[in-house]
């Protein structure tokens, strides 16, 4: 068996992988880079015989680590020969987002990954393992082959809400020939702060939830369902109710996972933007107003009860939340990469909060495993060999990690 890293050797994003064995091929994650517009056209689609156009028939699937654009984001440029094979929450996840998001990118899945259930590809064996990450229904891929076994870790993390999983995979793996490894938070010249996890993001928000006056505005991904989840907690624990938009009460649905918080429940609402409800009169989607018809909370209810609500928002609510008159005394908080706060759109919401005399408190947990956390993992899975991916600083695995091969981009290497 061997291996191609087209891309993410030394980049984070955009992640893409080719393994072959005896004439045959696999595809793991095809991502579209972070910055795509300083990536050349030409390089968005690798060099990949069969995954862009007909091939030969020896690309036997691509399999998908988890549902984050810059690990999918080229899937629904692939060959419709090919199959794709993704989580099966992580597909429904996206194609909830898909509804609401018309730039989504939309690919049909053939087959669905499982914890642990291992898949025969051909010459491969491939089993996914469940992952901790900001994305739901992630996994690493242990590929196996002619005797040689990899695995690929995607994105990983030790202190989401299955702080445990990234242990239980190193104790239970197996001997690994390659640890294809992530090091997104590897980074050179600086010692990397402690990691907020996602219990300190609950306890922290619970905490400004109780002390603000009126509405606490809550600015996140509702892909991230961790995070859903512990803003959820901490509205229960600051005695508020915990309200959710169309688009989070459909992406808590698609999981369907009994323990997600769910419209319906007890101290959960909803309430269904105007953007969110053009769109479902324009596609005559109204079962999915049905589906939530029982927790729905208006505008008036908004007002009048705004002390005791968390409010799910996004920059485009801000305007008829406004006309609600229901934002006095508030607070909002900010549960998302503070770096998008510097770029235009990120400046425009806080100049919004601000004339709306909100304060914004950042409370945010990466996605990604600290330094200290993958040096355990790695010295734990005692790989043969380790190579980075997803990864800006490969230089400074070797400072970190035993058994370093650094790759580049487009160069085949044995397993």
């Amino acid at each position: 068996m061997k291996t191609c890293i087209h891309r993410g050797a030394h980049q984070i994003g955009g992640s893409l992988v080719e393994l072959e064995c005896n004439g045959e091929r696999l595809v793991l994650d095809a991502g579209l880079p972070l910055n795509v517009e300083s990536v050349p056209q030409r390089d968005l689609l690798p060099d990949v015989p069969g995954l862009w156009a007909e091939g030969n028939g020896s690309l036997r699937a691509l399999v998908i680590s988890h549902p984050h654009p810059d690990h999918h984001g080229l899937a629904d440029l692939v060959n419709p020969s090919v199959p794709i094979l993704l989580g099966e929450a992580a597909a429904s996840i996206l194609a909830e987002a898909a509804f609401f998001v018309p730039s989504a990118r939309r690919f049909p899945v053939a087959g669905h990954l499982r914890h642990r259930e291992t898949l025969r590809l051909g010459p491969f064996n491939v089993t996914p393992w469940l992952v901790d990450h900001s994305a739901f229904d992630a996994y690493a891929l242990v590929v196996e082959a002619n005797g040689r076994r990899l695995l690929y870790t995607g994105d990983v993390r030790a202190h989401g809400r299955k702080p445990g999983l990234l242990a239980g995979l190193a104790r239970d793996v197996g001997p690994v020939d390659v640890l294809l490894m992530e090091g997104t938070r590897v980074r050179a010249g600086a010692d990397e702060r402690p990691a907020l996890t996602e219990a300190d993001v609950e306890e922290a928000s619970a905490t400004l939830f109780a002390q603000a006056k009126g509405m606490a505005l809550i600015f996140y991904s509702p892909q991230n369902v961790d995070r859903l989840v512990s803003l959820y907690r901490a509205a229960k624990r600051s005695g508020r109710i915990f309200v959710m938009d169309l688009y989070a009460a459909s992406i808590a649905a698609a999981t369907k996972r009994p323990a997600i918080p769910q419209a319906g429940w007890d101290g959960v609402r909803v309430y269904v933007p105007h953007s969110q409800r053009r769109r479902v009169i324009e596609h005559e989607a109204f079962d999915r107003i049905d589906a939530v018809r029982a927790s729905r909370i208006y505008a008036d209810e908004l007002r009048k009860r705004a002390g005791d609500l968390v409010m799910t928002c996004r920059a485009s609510m801000l305007r008829e939340l406004e006309r609600a008159a229901c934002l006095e005394g508030g607070a909002a908080v900010w549960s998302m990469w503070p770096g998008y706060l510097d770029r235009p759109a990120g400046r425009q919401v806080r100049e919004r909060l601000v004339g709306l005399g909100l304060t914004l408190e950042t409370v945010h947990a990466s996605g990604h495993a600290t330094a200290d956390d993958l040096q355990e993992f790695a010295s734990a899975v005692k790989p043969q060999r380790l190579v980075p991916i997803h990864t800006s600083a490969a230089e400074q695995f070797a400072d970190l990690f035993s058994q370093v091969e650094i790759q580049e981009d487009g160069q085949w290497w044995p397993v």
